[in-house]
């Protein structure tokens, strides 16, 4: 990070900027953030939207308020709308929206020192995603696809399982191909059985649990052996799958159940040695499709998603009115960006956020306090600038630290460089921070008014009974019913709905809190792979695997996922996700129960 901000800075300075310098590095971290973490392919794909989305947001509000500051004001908002909306689009894009909002807050509320003409104002974020496009691919260049590999890996062994969906659109985003296809398709197809069987050892004799619990013990250590083969880039060649062989006489199916997993296991090893790069031709249809249904479910009033943008609309525009009337103050941008910042989708992450910024932003005040009373004036620079080091360092480990840092920065820098009392500047400080914290704190629990709030329960219920009736629908459509497209977009706009609301969420307890982040996950995948299935062929084996996989909802704990079909590629992995993200649904429904953990 400090790599970037420097040398987008120092380039600025070079190529004539002059005081935009700082806003081109400040705009260069900011996209960094918001597109990179990935593959290669994927993250340059990401940057081609978000690059001329941050040189407006940036750039055009600050021209816009040269001439109305209202205007500007009201622009600035309707980004942070914007911003906020982005994350319905998935968690890859949690990012996106925070870097973009941050991004235009700093962009509007930085005052410059000097004079910067309206060419050097759109050149400093421009020159900004220049550097940071190239610097993207410079850095993915030697191994493109390892982050892939890495997500495919963690899909294996990973404890607890990661959400198949984000797997899947991690695979698809990077040129897919015939090998990682099996791979994924055997590592969704590995953990649903072994979920299964991890589940039934509950209802189990002693003897037989401890038989098939060692069992699955082996077979979890053979997915954590066969994760490092497909995490290398070269890989070696594995040994083979050491499958370890249940005894006759336990219940219903679990005998196949364990063959299938070993099998699972064994398509795996199979796929991440031989490697076949051929080409796997998947329409981008599917993620069109995906895109136009979560949209239409989050551009409605009843969207968790839509009221948070609102929230995070209206509690900036109240910010930046209370700016407003302090023109010319430098302290406008931390007040501005703790603000945003603050407010959350879910009242505890608003909660969790707004007590890292005031326990970091106090522990910084007593240590510049100390500096201001101990040391002489001139130490105010070097610790700043040692501050900003440090803090760069610890933005993302421990944001508290990160906070403490900016106080020392943020004050430090500017009582030097308006030569003003250190200590009045750390007292405006506090109070402008407190204040934000005061309005993030406001917006971010604000109820609106007409919604009622259900229990975790009724949200589980809800979420079970709605990806049920869309996976019906599905089977309905691959088994040649006639599409109603009206019927359709009804149950995914409900689907969409109750996604979001399991998201906003106030679970009583920590065990509730997790398993509705669970169910949230599991109902965005569901929702994704039933779009892929609507345009995948029409085909009765298809129909009747979903069929069994919505049937899962309903069926007692000892069900078993469906045998995937006799497909491509693509719709067995699809298949496989399906079935994956609603054995994880279930799960979730015997953990919520009132609130409380099943025992």
């Amino acid at each position: 990070m400090l790599l970037v901000v420097g040398g987008i800075g120092g380039l600025g300075a070079a190529v004539g900027l002059g005081a935009a310098s700082v806003l081109a590095a400040l705009t260069g971290l900011f996209c960094f953030m918001a597109a990179a973490g990935g593959a290669l392919r994927p993250d340059l794909r990401v940057l081609a939207g978000v690059a001329p989305a941050m040189v407006v947001g940036v750039a055009v509000p600050r021209l816009v308020a040269e001439a109305s500051e209202w205007a500007g004001i009201a622009l600035v908002a309707l980004i942070v709308f914007v911003a906020a909306l982005l994350p319905a689009l998935g968690r890859r894009y949690v990012q996106v929206g925070l870097g973009l909002g941050m991004a235009s807050l700093f962009g509007y509320g930085y005052q410059l020192t000097g004079v910067a003409s309206p060419v050097q104002i759109v050149g400093a974020p421009v020159l900004a995603v220049v550097v940071v496009v190239a610097l993207r691919a410079l850095i993915g260049a030697r191994d493109p696809s390892g982050p892939t590999r890495a997500v495919l890996a963690e899909a294996l062994s990973a404890e607890p399982p990661p959400d198949p969906a984000e797997s899947l659109r991690a695979w698809h985003g990077d040129r897919p191909v015939r090998w990682t296809a099996q791979v994924l398709a055997g590592a969704i197809e590995f953990r649903a059985v072994l979920g299964v069987l991890a589940d039934r050892c509950r209802m189990l004799p002693a003897d037989r649990a401890q038989a098939l619990e060692s069992t699955l013990d082996s077979a979890r250590e053979e997915a954590a052996r066969l994760a490092g083969t497909v995490r290398s880039q070269v890989p070696d060649d594995p040994a083979e799958v050491a499958r370890e062989a249940l005894s006759p006489g336990f219940p219903g199916a679990t005998v196949d159940l364990v063959d299938r997993m070993w099998s699972a296991l064994e398509s795996v090893r199979s796929a991440a040695f031989r490697r076949d790069t051929t080409r796997v031709r998947v329409s981008a249809e599917p993620w069109r499709e995906v895109l136009r249904v979560t949209s239409g479910g989050t551009l409605s009033w009843r969207s968790t998603q839509l009221r948070h943008a609102v929230r995070c609309a209206v509690g900036v525009l109240v910010a930046l009115v209370v700016a407003s009337l302090r023109p010319g103050d430098p302290l406008t941008v931390p007040f501005l960006m703790t603000t945003f910042a603050i407010m959350q989708p879910e009242w505890r992450d608003t909660l969790a956020k707004a007590v890292q910024r005031v326990v970091g932003v106090l522990a910084g005040a007593v240590v510049l306090a100390a500096v201001i009373r101990f040391l002489p004036t001139s130490a105010l620079v070097p610790v700043a600038v040692l501050a900003l080091l440090v803090g760069f360092w610890f933005m993302r480990s421990r944001p508290v630290v990160f906070n403490g840092c900016i106080v020392l920065m943020s004050v430090g820098l500017n009582a030097t460089t308006r030569q003003l009392d250190p200590a009045d500047v750390l007292v405006e400080y506090l109070v402008l921070i407190g204040l934000a914290v005061v309005i993030g704190l406001l917006f971010g629990f604000a109820a609106v008014p007409g919604v009622r709030r259900p229990g975790s329960r009724e949200l589980v219920d809800r979420a079970c009974s709605s990806v049920r009736a869309l996976l019906l629908h599905v089977a309905d459509v691959m088994r040649g019913r006639e599409r109603d497209h009206r019927e359709m977009a009804r149950l995914f706009r409900t689907a969409v709905r109750d996604q979001q609301a399991l998201v906003a969420a106030k679970p009583r307890n920590d065990a509730a809190a997790e398993a509705l982040d669970t169910a949230a996950e599991s109902l965005t995948g569901l929702m994704r792979q039933s779009v892929a299935l609507l345009l995948a062929p029409r085909n009765a084996g298809t129909a009747a695997a979903v069929e069994r996989t919505a049937e899962l909802l309903v069926t007692p704990q000892e069900g078993e996922p469906a045998a995937l079909p006799d497909a491509d590629d693509e719709t067995r992995l699809v298949v496989a996700a399906a079935t994956s993200d609603v054995l994880r649904l279930r799960q979730v429904a015997d953990v919520v129960r009132d609130g409380q953990p099943v025992p």
